[in-house]
């Protein structure tokens, strides 16, 4: 089976819980994960990237295009993509600068949980 990766930032509290729903709901475990953290880039990474058949997803794009990939409900997320691009990212990025100070931050990124252990990369 061909997984997509999902690089998150580990020590944001909201960032974890949104992978936290995903895992929950990925019954066909469609999903790898990793922390950014551990990444070197040379793209400036605020929060999640989706890799998916070789493409990296950014942004909301990488939100919207993880909730389809879930299947069955979350198909409706392609409705998302009605908004406009530059909008969505606008709105993104507002949350993803403010997002500690709204939700909190870990120290540092948090052992995953054992029922992850096939998951993580």
């Amino acid at each position: 089976m061909n997984h997509s990766l999902i690089y998150f930032d580990g020590v944001c509290v909201l960032c974890n819980n949104s992978i936290r729903f995903l895992l929950k709901r990925d019954h066909q475990k469609r999903f790898k994960l990793g922390f950014i953290q551990n990444q070197t880039t040379d793209k400036d990474i605020d929060s999640i990237v989706l890799v998916h058949k070789g493409k990296s997803h950014y942004y909301s794009t990488a939100i919207i295009k993880s909730l389809i990939l879930l299947g069955g409900v979350y198909t409706f997320a392609v409705l998302l993509y009605l908004i406009p691009k530059q909008v969505r990212d606008y709105l993104y990025k507002y949350l993803a600068r403010n997002r500690y100070k709204w939700f909190g931050k870990h120290k540092s990124c948090p052992i995953p949980p054992k029922d992850w252990d096939d998951r993580m990369i």
